[in-house]
This record gives C-alpha cells, sequence and structure tokens, in this order.
C-alpha cells in the first residue's frame, strides 16, 4: 500500500516533534522524531484532537 493511495488520511499540520493528521473523521496527535521545526500550533485541531498517542519510555 502506498500513502498515495489511503483515500481517507490526512496530514494537517506538523510541529515540535509531533504531527497532526486526520484518519476519516478522526483527528489524532502522533510522535515524528523526523518533525524537527518548532512553529506556531495555530490550527485549532491542535487543542480539539480526538485522541493524543503517547510514547512509552521503552518505546512503542
Amino acid at each position: 500500500m502506498r500513502a498515495a493511495d489511503w483515500k481517507d488520511y490526512r496530514l494537517i499540520d506538523a510541529s515540535a516533534g509531533e504531527r497532526l493528521e486526520k484518519w476519516g473523521g478522526i483527528v489524532l496527535i502522533r510522535p515524528d522524531p523526523q518533525i524537527i521545526w518548532d512553529t506556531p500550533r495555530r490550527n485549532p485541531l491542535w487543542r480539539g484532537a480526538h485522541a493524543r498517542y503517547l510514547r512509552s519510555s521503552s518505546g512503542g
């Protein structure tokens, strides 16, 4: 499967090691170590996300 084939996925924003994504009707905040820029989080969905994925200290 290629990302270009994902019809229900959208990357909304990214900042400070996290990405704001939409999968279908669900808005998620997930970590991404490749997001090294720290831009202002002006999109209101940062505060209204349905869920946030938090990595444990042991990974995963």
